[in-house]
This record gives structure tokens, sequence and C-alpha cells, in this order.
């Protein structure tokens, strides 16, 4: 494996590392913040312009967020290559300062419905690129001891985003949208700053990687990383998360209507057993990146058979047990939390040289496959 000792900032004290692992999170933070920005001002593009909407049908507002999402796939590929040629310090703060960009276009005129497509397609085209540089980074800074724990913080930071837009949107709500869109804006701009300053570079390295691929004619990219044994590595990696995007996808998008529906509960029930399972993901992340660390990476793959039988037993309760939906809910989300190491794991599984290209591929590929197979599990 490319579990190789600490490369980036060797001379640096630990302080300064912690520095620039704070930059990088909190553009990561922005990253998963910036999925949340269509729940906050839905309601205000579905008003009618004439009481300050943007006069959008429900349908169109859903199409301007699944263009955003479908965006991260080709943007995978695309930063995952300007990565190996300019760094990932570069390509990360170019990411950060494109996200605020992409996200201010559409308050140029908001009730233009083709604006903001293009702009979440672009938006959705930038974060695609924020998870294989972001892992990386950690894992060139960090040594492995280190890497499963710090790999868990990033991802959990997904729990903390939507904890963090609840609040925000509570305080603000719909008629102040215009601010809602600035905290997803302002905040990526401080991070590329502070990765800029702490973050140690990897040009250096970057451009070494390349001579030493010249000299001996690979070249690096993704048919040289996927050659002999890490073509069936990076297959695996891809199946695996596309499992996972697709089970965690086809369980939360539709545990509250299952509640509501199926079990007969009340709205207010309903959202507050959901939310246990984001406490209980965002505790899983840490221990399960602890075990990871501890153990070794696949010892976490319990966590996927447990989450498994968790949602059965989840799905054999009763109108009646309210009290054993909050306790398995809570359950499910620990469970969950067992794929917070995997962007250290996907890191690790390649030679070092791959690192800008291995672990956003293995994480996004699974998009495409949970992209076509959810809506293929709802059909049926």
């Amino acid at each position: 494996m490319g579990n190789e000792d600490i490369i980036l900032g060797k001379d640096d004290s630990m302080q300064k590392k912690l520095l620039a692992f704070i930059a990088i999170a909190l553009i990561y933070f922005f990253y998963c913040y910036n999925f949340m920005i269509g729940t906050f001002i839905k309601p205000t593009m579905i008003a009618e312009v004439s009481a300050g909407g943007f006069g959008f049908t429900l349908q169109q507002s859903e199409e301007i967020f699944a263009v955003m999402s479908f965006g991260t796939i080709p943007g995978t590929f695309l930063f995952g290559m300007i990565s190996t040629r300019i760094g990932k310090k570069r390509t990360l703060i170019a990411i950060a300062a494109l996200i605020a960009f992409t996200t201010f276009v559409p308050m140029l005129s908001p009730t233009n419905m083709i604006l903001w497509k293009a702009a979440r397609f672009c938006t959705g085209v930038v974060l695609g690129g924020v998870f294989g540089c972001a892992m990386p980074l950690v894992a060139d800074m960090f040594p492995g001891k280190y890497r499963g724990k710090l790999a868990a913080t990033l991802t959990a930071l997904y729990s903390l985003a939507m904890i963090f837009g609840g609040k925000i949107y509570g305080i603000f709500g719909d008629s102040n949208w215009k601010i809602l869109m600035y905290t997803a804006i302002i905040p990526p701009i401080i991070g590329a700053v502070l990765a800029l300053i702490f973050v140690p570079d990897d040009l250096g390295y970057t451009r070494e990687m390349l001579v030493k691929g010249r000299e001996s004619g690979e070249k690096i990219n993704y048919l040289s990383m996927y050659k002999g044994k890490y073509l069936w590595i990076g297959l695996g990696t891809i199946l695996l998360s596309g499992a996972n995007f697709t089970a965690y996808s086809a369980f939360s998008n539709n545990a509250t209507t299952y509640l509501v529906t199926g079990v007969g509960m009340t709205a207010a029930i309903a959202g507050s057993i959901f939310s246990l399972q984001g406490l209980g993901q965002l505790l899983g992340y840490f221990v399960w990146g602890a075990i990871a660390d501890k153990f070794g990476r696949k010892v976490p793959l319990i966590g996927m058979a447990v989450s498994a039988g968790f949602v059965f037993i989840y799905t054999r309760l009763g109108g009646d047990n309210i009290t054993a939906f909050y306790i398995v809910s809570v359950l499910i989300g620990f469970a969950v939390g067992y794929s917070g190491a995997w962007g250290a794991y996907y890191t690790e599984l390649f030679p070092s040289k791959y690192r800008a290209l291995s672990s956003g591929m293995s994480f996004n590929g699974g998009r495409i496959i949970s992209t076509f197979a959810v809506p293929a599990i709802a059909g049926a």
C-alpha cells in the first residue's frame, strides 16, 4: 500500500499542522454545507414573485439541484487531474474560491432558472473536487496512526453542517434567503486564505512525481493508476462506495416518509427520530475512525453489517414502539459511522503518487452507481 511516512511539512510544528488541518476542515465543512442550500431556499424559489419568491415550480427547483449533484461526477475527474499538475494545495484553494463564486452567480438574477441551473451545475463540478484534494492532503501531512481519526473528523463535518444549517435557517428564515446564501459564499474564501498561509505546499513533490513518471514512461493519470492489481482494488472501492451511497440514500431519503405514511407517526415525531440518527452518526465517525487507526482500516466493515441488521429491526417495529425507534435510530447512525475512515483507506490503498486521484474517484465513483441504483430500487 502507499502508506509512506509524512511527505508534507516534515519540519512544521504540530501547532502549524493543526492550523493547516483547520483550514482544510473549514473548506470541507462548507463544501458539505453547500449541498444544503436547496433546503434553505426552495420555499423562496417556489413562492410567487409577488410574494418575494422566484416563481419556480417545485419540479424546476428539484431540477436545479439535481444537475448540481450530477456535476460532482465530472468534477472528480477534472480536479483530480488538475491536482496532479499543480498540486493538491493550489487546487483546493482554487476550488474554495470557485465554490464562493459559483454560489454567488445566481444572486445576480435570482428569478432566472437557466442561470440557476448553469450555476449550480458548475458548483457541483467544483464540489466534486473537494474530497479528492482534502483527504490526500491530510494523509500527506500526518502519520498513519492519525489518519483514520482525522479522515473521520472531516467526514463527520457533514453531520455538523446539517446541524449548523438547521440552526442558521431557524434564525434567518425564508425572508433572509440572501443572508443564507452568503453564509455559503464568504466562509470558503476565508478557508482559502487560511490554506494559503498554513497548508504546506506540495507543488515540489507533485512535480517530482511527474518527472519520475516521465523518466519511467508512466504518466500520472487514471489509466496508469488502474493497472494490474490496482484495477481490481479500484473497482472494489468504487463498488464499496456505491453500495454505501445506495443503501444510505435508500434508507435516509425514505425514513421519515416510512414513519409517517407506513407507521402512522406525526411529522414532528418522525423528524425527531430521524435527527437522532445524525447524532449517532456523528459519534460513530469518531469511534470507528479510532478503531480503524488501532486495529486496521477493514475492521469498521463490521459496522456495515451491523447497520443492515439495525435497519431490519427498524422495519419490524410498530407505531407503539416509539422509544425503540429512537434507540434503533441512534444505533443505525452509530453503525453507519463505519465509513468515516474511508478517506484515509482509499488514499493508502494506492501508491502515494496517485493520492490526488485515488481517494476522490474511489469515493465519488460510488455516486455513479447510486445515481442509477436508487431510482431503480424506488421503481421496483
